[in-house]
């Protein structure tokens, strides 16, 4: 019978020196041999079209069980590859808010700063409604959502963050002016800052410090301000509407004096946006580290699973060739049928 593994014929097993070999016995091995040729050039041709060294966990259980572990940080590693994109998506789309907002104070000023040298009320009223529809739009924009979270919310994000009432500016339900650090009442609750983990890619409030993680919330009354200072507003949007009230009442010098005012709170935006930066600067580094890991996982994974197809190429043509010597050795090992006779 045909050999594929040495490549020669050989002696059935079993067959004892002056052993009558039957036709039987003859057919029998041979058929053996056949299937075991075709089973291996199946089994090759299956390794070479999945790139798979085996397919099965039967097949090779200790590497199999290496390699569901390796999976499993694989996947994990990709989840956290992507739960840090979006936080440094978030991060990035709040950048740009708050730079929006520094760039309608610059219109404000403007506006204000042209107020202190006219005289005429309507025109007055004219600027002071300016002033009213860009601070509107700062209320929209610090309203804003990432996906499904206002990015100005703090820890609190059911309903958008900023409210007026009877042109007072509320944060989540408290009001912003009203803030003072010897009241706790005051206290706005939503205000917890947000971290995400680094190393396990967990979001959390509380638990996961800055000493753990990078923080992902922005506070909008970190930016706007909050409390009052010297009898007047610390918040942009109180302090614009300050200014267009007095416009509106013609008192122009009260309106220069807010306005110096609102100048110094233009401080907040630049310590925001630096801010910021340095926690996108963090977590551009993590994903660099996260990514550099998953490589490794992959390359692990491939080791552990993946064919060597130039050596298995090889293996499939020898597989091949002794399927096809089989199958004309057969002719010649198996004796003609009594059919054969009969023609």
């Amino acid at each position: 019978w045909w050999d594929a593994d040495n490549g020669r014929a050989r002696p059935g097993r079993g067959m004892g020196v002056g052993m009558r070999i039957t036709e039987s016995m003859l057919t029998g091995y041979y058929t053996r041999n056949l299937q075991r040729n075709i089973s291996n050039l199946a089994q090759s041709n299956l390794k070479l079209s999945s790139e798979r060294e085996y397919n099965h966990v039967s097949e090779d259980p200790a590497r199999a069980a290496k390699a569901f572990a390796v999976r499993d940080q694989i996947a994990l590693s990709e989840e956290h590859i992507r739960t840090v994109k979006s936080a440094m998506g978030e991060l990035d789309t709040a950048d740009k808010n708050i730079q929006s907002i520094n760039s309608i104070l610059q219109t404000v000023f403007e506006k204000a700063t042209k107020a202190g040298g006219v005289t005429n009320q309507e025109n007055l009223n004219a600027i002071a409604e300016e002033l009213h529809g860009l601070n509107e739009e700062i209320l929209q924009t610090m309203n804003a959502r990432y996906g499904d979270k206002y990015l100005f919310s703090g820890s609190g994000n059911e309903e958008a963050p900023f409210t007026v009432d009877g042109g007072r500016l509320f944060f989540n339900g408290k009001a912003v002016d009203d803030y003072d650090k010897d009241d706790p009442d005051t206290y706005f609750d939503n205000n917890k800052e947000v971290y995400l983990d680094v190393g396990f890619g967990a979001y959390g409030s509380g638990a996961v410090n800055a000493k753990t993680g990078v923080k992902i919330s922005t506070s909008g009354v970190d930016v706007l301000g909050y409390g009052t200072k010297d009898g007047q507003p610390n918040n942009i949007y109180s302090l614009i509407s300050q200014i267009e009230g007095q416009l509106r009442s013609g008192n122009t010098k009260d309106a220069m004096d807010t306005l110096e005012h609102l100048k110094d709170k233009q401080n907040n935006i630049s310590i925001a946006t630096a801010e910021i930066g340095t926690r996108e600067t963090l977590l551009d580094r993590a994903q660099d580290r996260l990514e550099g890991g998953l490589v490794n996982l992959k390359e692990r994974q491939k080791d552990l699973e993946a064919v060597d197809l130039a050596g298995e190429s090889i293996n499939n043509k020898a597989y091949e060739a002794a399927w096809m010597v089989t199958l004309q050795l057969g002719s010649s090992l198996i004796p003609p049928s009594i059919f054969d006779f009969m023609k």
